[in-house]
C-alpha cells in the first residue's frame, strides 16, 4: 500500500495564481521593474521564488534577497488568502485519510507561510505535517523536503527501525511541475502530476510522472492502482 502521501502545495492542493503573482508584481513594482509578460507570469508558479526571480527577472545578489523580502511581507499581510482550494481536492484528501493514509504538504514555500495557508483553510484535518524550508534554509529543493518528510514519518511513527528508503518505497509524491516529479522519481517514489495545476502534460510527463490527473478526484483512483502493483 502506498501510505505515505506527500503534496505540493501551489498548483495541487490550492489554486494559488492570484496570491502568487499579486505578490511577485508588488515586489517588482517596488523594485522599478514593470513586465506583463504572461508566459513569464505562468512560469513563475511552483518553482522556488531565487528560480522565478532569478531565471525569469535576472535579478541576483541583494536585489534578488530584497525581492524576495518584498513578495514574503505582501504574501504573509494577507495575499495568501487569494489561494483557494481546487474545487474536489478536500474530497480527495478526506477519503485518502480514511483508507488510513498518512498526508503530508511538502512545499518548497518556507514552512511558516505554508502554515498560514494551511491553517486558513482547516487543513490539520488531512495533513499529519507540513514540511517545508525554515527561513535560513529557503534554498532547500524538493529532494531534501522529501527526505524531511519521510524522517517526519518515522519520527511520528516512533519506529527507529525504519529508513528513509523504507518510507520512500511505500511513497507518493504529487505535484503539478517537474520539480516534483524529477525529485519522486529520483528518490524512488511514485510520481503523480497534477495537470490541473500550473504544469503542462508534456511538463510532467517528461518529468517522469507515473500518473497525470486532470482532477483531484482521480488520485485516489491512481493510488488504488498503486496498491494493487
Amino acid at each position: 500500500m502506498k501510505k505515505y502521501i506527500f503534496l505540493d502545495l501551489d498548483g495541487t492542493i490550492t489554486e494559488s495564481a492570484g496570491a502568487i503573482l499579486s505578490s511577485a508584481a508588488y515586489a517588482l513594482r517596488t523594485l522599478g521593474i514593470e513586465d506583463e509578460d504572461p508566459q513569464k507570469k505562468r512560469a513563475f508558479i511552483g518553482p522556488p521564488l531565487t528560480v522565478g526571480f532569478g531565471e525569469l527577472y535576472g535579478l541576483s545578489g541583494e536585489t534578488l534577497t530584497e525581492a524576495i523580502r518584498l513578495y514574503r511581507e505582501y504574501y504573509v499581510g494577507g495575499g495568501y488568502k487569494d489561494s483557494p482550494l481546487y474545487d474536489g481536492v478536500e474530497d480527495a484528501l478526506l477519503q485518502l485519510c480514511g483508507e488510513g493514509r498518512i498526508l503530508m504538504m511538502v512545499t518548497s514555500k518556507p514552512k511558516y507561510i505554508a502554515q498560514l495557508v494551511a491553517d486558513h483553510h482547516g487543513m490539520e484535518r488531512y495533513l499529519s505535517a507540513v514540511i517545508g524550508p525554515v527561513e535560513e534554509k529557503v534554498k532547500a529543493g524538493k529532494e531534501d523536503l522529501i527526505e524531511t518528510a519521510a524522517k517526519e514519518v518515522i519520527r511520528q511513527l516512533g519506529d527507529d527501525t525504519l529508513s528513509v528508503s523504507d518510507i520512500y518505497r511505500d511513497a507518493v509524491m504529487i505535484g503539478d511541475r517537474k520539480y516534483d516529479m524529477e525529485a519522486a522519481k529520483h528518490l524512488g517514489l511514485t510520481a503523480i502530476g497534477a495537470l490541473y495545476g500550473y504544469g503542462t502534460r508534456e511538463e510532467l510527463q517528461q518529468a517522469g510522472a507515473d500518473y497525470i490527473a486532470e482532477t483531484p478526484g482521480e488520485i485516489p483512483g491512481f493510488l488504488a492502482l498503486e496498491d494493487q502493483e
